[in-house]
């Protein structure tokens, strides 16, 4: 029994991050003998184990074989002979497969520290086209890695997910929670679209492209931001299909309200008095964090500027 730390926490340590959490996966083990050990078992899909003293996740190493359509359409092999390599061949990108001994020393059979240094974002195999979770991960990571580039082959394990129409299979609350994750929902939508995967939102991106946040706004707020300018009926839908909570549709509702009372407002005409009476009738100050400033330009004319409606 051989345990490795492997994925994230590796790739965040050698971009200079921080770490968030660790992950580890266990070689040449069963789960009758990680139970004996204390680990308490998780998961219904294959065995995760929950450490007694750090409650960090320890997965057996296993093997994926395609059984049928859909993120969950695979069947997995868990037995004691399954390698480490094996294990870190069905990831989704080489920056992520990388594992690391007790001692220190890391594996990467392929190559994931390269990509790392040249800024690149590569599938680990051909089973990467098998999942269509990948495309919304690899969205997610290109969010958060900016500078890094997908590479063309990946690219076209993209159109392949596409064209086999397996990102149909996709759950709402699946594409919610990866949504949910991003660092930036604005920019994983704009991703999407960039990747032509944008259907798994239920949003028509030709029509409307949201508003994009300054990046001091809250999480939140750039998860609604997503589907201002839709009308309310597309956002009650938007949020039904992706079973998104009732606060985060409420709040994109009120702020779709907010949005075209406030361009109502000409700052030549009316006074301050009227978009603070604006802003109280919708109360939306109480609900998110709105900020606003004023600006005296050089003939003391008042200008307001609101935080959130910056399209920059």
């Amino acid at each position: 029994m051989k345990t490795y730390l492997v994925g994230g926490a590796i790739r965040d340590r050698l971009l200079g991050f921080q770490p968030k959490e660790r992950d580890w996966v266990v070689v040449g083990s069963s789960p009758q003998e990680m139970k004996s050990q204390g680990f308490r078992q998780v998961g219904k899909d294959f065995p995760v184990f929950i450490h007694p003293q750090t409650g960090e996740e320890y997965a057996l190493a296993r093997t994926e074989r395609k059984s049928g359509h859909g993120y969950s359409g695979f069947e997995f092999d868990t037995n004691s002979n399954v390698t480490l390599e094996q294990d870190l061949e069905r990831r989704d990108l080489t920056i992520n497969a990388i594992a690391e001994d007790e001692h220190g020393t890391l594996i990467d059979p392929f190559d994931g520290q390269k990509d790392i240094e040249n800024k690149k974002l590569r599938h680990v195999s051909d089973a990467f086209s098998e999942d269509p979770l990948r495309v919304l991960r690899l969205a997610r990571f290109k969010v958060r890695f900016d500078d890094f580039e997908i590479v063309p082959e990946t690219l076209d394990k993209v159109s392949e997910i596409i064209e086999s129409s397996e990102l149909d299979h996709l759950t709402g609350e699946r594409v919610w929670l990866e949504m949910y994750k991003s660092d930036n929902p604005w920019l994983f939508r704009k991703e999407l679209t960039h990747l032509g995967a944008d259907n798994v939102l239920y949003i028509d991106s030709k029509k409307s492209d949201g508003i994009r946040l300054s990046p001091n706004m809250s999480n939140k707020l750039h998860m609604i931001s997503c589907f201002i300018h839709e009308e309310v009926s597309n956002i009650d839908e938007f949020c039904l299909k992706l079973k998104i909570p009732n606060e985060y549709k409420d709040l994109a509702n009120l702020l779709n309200q907010s949005k075209a009372s406030i361009e109502e407002y000409e700052p030549d005409t009316d006074s301050y008095e009227q978009l603070i009476d604006i802003v109280k009738k919708l109360d939306i100050r109480k609900k998110i964090d709105l900020k606003i400033s004023l600006k005296c330009t050089p003939t003391m004319e008042i200008r307001v500027r609101l935080t959130f409606f910056n399209h920059s």
